[in-house]
């Protein structure tokens, strides 16, 4: 190998690790930057009697400098078929409108990230008091399970 293959190899493999690393630096700006909520979901919790075995747990995490916001709902137990997860305006107790649709990974989990709406930086502000999430199914089509975020 010349020297002038040798000098591109090696600015190629420095190259390679600065963007790698990139990806690391904004990984890590993500994680510090993020504020996460979480919110346990039960059927007793639903204003119109839920699933009374039903159980979830949410996550909503924000990353304020990179205007991002993403949901996990893990932990899904004791429900019928999924028709629908909303996270809406209300108190606890009360229901509220939908304010966000949540949709099915590919992966076939509810998890997935989007660019903050406007209704977001209010309830970022108020650290999501004021919001829940619920999943409906077809035995409970006004929600089989409930929980409150900020709470």
């Amino acid at each position: 190998m010349n020297a002038l293959s040798k000098a591109g190899l090696i600015g190629a493999l420095a190259s390679g690790a600065m963007l790698a690393g990139c990806a690391t630096v904004e990984e890590a700006v993500v994680q510090k930057t993020a504020e996460t909520y979480h919110a346990t979901l039960t059927g007793a919790q639903e204003t119109h009697g839920g699933d009374p075995d039903g159980y979830a747990t949410a996550q909503l995490s924000v990353a304020d400098r990179i205007d991002q916001v993403c949901y996990d709902i893990n932990d899904i137990r004791n429900i019928g078929p999924i028709t629908a997860i909303h996270i809406h305006r209300g108190a606890p107790g009360v229901d509220g409108p939908p304010v966000w649709t949540l949709k099915q990974a590919n992966e076939g989990g509810w998890k997935d990230c989007t660019d903050k709406a406007e209704w977001m930086q209010d309830a970022f502000e108020n650290h999501f008091r004021g919001f829940y999430v619920n999943i409906h199914t077809t035995e409970y089509p006004n929600g089989a399970i409930r929980g409150q975020f900020g709470d």
